[in-house]
């Protein structure tokens, strides 16, 4: 486990982990691509390690496969395309998070992806990239990022507040229920998708209507609309038991 002792500078602290773990495993079911972001990660002051073969069934599969002394892992969201796995990258970086393992989150279809199949678990991936902007910069800011938040240092951007979430529309997108939300505390005027079954999770017989009002933890900081992340949903009580809920 990453342990950030407390009294430690920050800059110390990232300098001692650098020192003693250079690994960054690259997980990618495209060599090509792989191949090619180990160059940033060589240039970037790391030793790249690439895992492109093999079919992982279970999250804890590819898991295994990822060397103890690790700084950190650089992964592909849609790995099931060839292999090597049946699962979301999405997927993945969560469970790292769990295991305190900093996991940068790359994607080439950054708008399509962040809205639903990422969002489910966004609370758990600190740094989300758009492949065009892989290099070795965003890779060394991005671990810096996800081993700080790891140790209890959270960026203002990922901080979440309990906000009103406001559904303004219900449809499918790939088989899935999905709803677009206005969360007025972040920006009262654009509309934020995200999956039905992720409000599920909190709330087991929900049904989704417009014009519904929840209350969910949000880190309502972000600039951007695919850094939201959404959890505790609950119902919102009526409109005059609400004041000081943003």
């Amino acid at each position: 486990m990453i342990v950030h002792p407390v009294n430690m500078p920050v800059d110390k602290f990232l300098s001692e982990r650098t020192n003693s773990n250079n690994k960054i495993v690259i997980i990618d079911d495209d060599k090509d691509l792989a191949e090619t972001a180990s160059w940033a990660v060589e240039e970037a002051g790391y030793e790249p390690v690439l895992i492109v073969e093999g079919f992982f069934k279970a999250i804890d599969d590819l898991v295994s496969e990822i060397p103890e002394d690790v700084y950190g892992v650089l992964c592909d969201h849609r790995l099931g395309k060839s292999s090597p796995a049946s699962f979301y990258g999405s997927d993945l970086v969560a469970a790292l998070y769990d295991r305190k393992i900093p996991a940068l989150l790359e994607t080439q279809f950054y708008d399509m992806d962040s809205d639903v199949s990422i969002r489910r678990y966004r609370h758990k991936i600190p740094v989300l990239l758009d492949r065009d902007n892989v290099d070795a910069s965003t890779i060394e800011s991005g671990m810096q990022t996800c081993l700080l938040e790891l140790n209890g240092t959270v960026s203002s951007d990922r901080k979440p507040y309990r906000n009103i979430v406001r559904l303004v529309d219900i449809s499918q997108e790939s088989g899935e229920e999905v709803i677009d939300a206005i969360i007025p505390g972040w920006n009262p005027h654009k509309a934020v998708r995200l999956p039905s079954s992720l409000i599920h999770e909190w709330i087991l017989d929900f049904q989704p209507m417009i014009g519904t009002r929840l209350i969910a933890n949000v880190n309502s900081g972000a600039e951007n609309p695919e850094d939201l992340y959404f959890t505790d949903f609950e119902i919102a009580p009526e409109l005059e038991e609400i004041d000081g809920i943003s």
